[in-house]
């Protein structure tokens, strides 16, 4: 066997089955990319973004969290229509920064549920920008890095003070310019994962930024291809990101956990869906939601697609009860599963970006997989019956 292809089955990343993902009531309006979210009490207002026609748009529509329905609620005002946007809450208001439509935009817009308007706030005092990450710490609103119209990535750092409707520039990233990345906040400081530099290369490391220090401390790696276009949300001590476009134009539907205490990365179940990147997405409390965007064929989309617990998870003993053989796989995959009983099974084969390559019936014990056509490379097998869901892991090396 070839050296290189065991040493990465060594640090192959643990895969961990949580809770899978389950599509609801589809977007109600136009399919879109590039919208933006903002979660207010039980309810997230999703909008903005760019429709079929490269049409920039400024609708919004709010998705009741307790009963996953839809409702119509106040467009951005003419002349606002964007995509690329940044977006975040705070004391029961939601606002929207920054993004494109036609030009790069450097204006805030704050969102009234009560009053169902939207009121324009104080500019920031900079170039224009779109694509910024963001995350609230104590108040505070920081957009970090972005795109202008004179540079494809930026390392700037400016935090919006939200009470007193007033901006200030703090250090800049010193890791480098970084377009399009994931971040969030925990425990009073704001991570940084992903992005595109200024020299086009797509990044894989996860940062830390300090606001008590104006201060980035770089983390760790992340143990596969950078990306842009991901999304990632805080959920108790865990930073939780999903789907992205690397730069070889593989767009994926994984999702993964990463402890900011261990720096442990560990794979979640992935969105059972092509690849897709650009989507809007937010979390309330344990519960992930990701919306809309653009799918590995480049089609827009209006899907809605919902995880609760995702990172309630086990190591997912019942794996002990499949036999696959061999392993590594070359022309077939033979799995017999214990107490099976030649009940109707579902078979699902998953690459490693989270797309179902292949699906099969069966209701016999022994059950054979042609993986002549497949790469090489690790391969996830989904097993379901009426009752249980089974998972195994293959190595497949012509």
């Amino acid at each position: 066997m070839n050296k290189h292809f065991i040493y990465f089955l060594f640090f192959l990343p643990t895969l961990l089955f949580s809770q899978s993902w389950v599509q609801i009531s589809d977007f109600p309006a136009t399919e879109r990319d590039d919208g933006t979210a903002f979660v207010i009490g039980n309810k997230a207002y999703c909008g903005s973004g760019q429709i079929p026609g490269w049409i920039p748009t400024g609708d919004f529509y709010s998705l009741d969290i307790n009963t996953d329905t839809w409702d119509t609620i106040a467009s951005m005002p003419a002349g606002a229509e964007r995509q690329y946007a940044s977006s975040f809450s705070y004391s029961n208001l939601g606002f929207v920064f920054g993004g494109f439509n036609g030009a790069y935009l450097n204006d805030i817009w704050c969102y009234n549920p009560l009053l169902n308007t939207w009121v324009s706030k104080t500019a920031l005092p900079g170039a224009g920008r779109m694509g910024c990450a963001s995350f609230v710490i104590n108040g505070i609103a920081y957009l970090v890095g972005g795109r202008t119209s004179s540079a494809q990535s930026i390392k700037e750092v400016w935090a919006y003070d939200i009470v007193n409707d007033s901006w200030q520039q703090k250090n800049d990233m010193p890791f480098g310019a970084r377009w399009r990345s994931a971040s969030a906040e925990q425990n009073n400081k704001g991570y940084l994962l992903f992005g595109r530099d200024e020299n086009n290369r797509y990044r894989n490391e996860l940062c830390e930024y300090n606001p008590l220090s104006d201060s980035w401390t770089m983390l760790t790696s992340f143990p596969g291809n950078g990306r842009i276009y991901t999304s990632m949300v805080s959920i108790s001590n865990d930073l939780v990101f999903f789907t992205g476009l690397d730069s070889f134009g593989t767009n994926y539907s994984d999702m993964w956990r990463i402890n900011v205490n261990t720096l442990n990365f560990q794979q979640l179940s992935s969105i059972p869906a092509l690849g897709r990147r650009g989507g809007i997405y937010f979390n309330s409390n344990y519960a992930i939601y990701y919306i809309a965007g653009v799918d590995q064929n480049n089609n827009r989309i209006k899907e809605t697609w919902k995880v609760d617990n995702p990172t309630t998870i086990t190591e997912n003993k019942i794996i002990e009860k499949i036999n696959s053989y061999p392993n590594p796989a070359d022309q077939f995959i033979d799995f017999t599963i214990e107490q099976l009983n030649n009940a109707p099974v579902s078979i699902e084969i998953i690459d490693n970006t989270g797309r179902i390559i292949q699906k099969e019936e069966s209701s016999d014990n022994l059950i054979r997989i042609n993986s002549l056509n497949f790469i090489n490379g690790f391969y996830f097998i989904r097993i379901s019956t009426k009752n249980k869901i089974y998972y195994s892991k293959i190595a497949v090396l012509h």
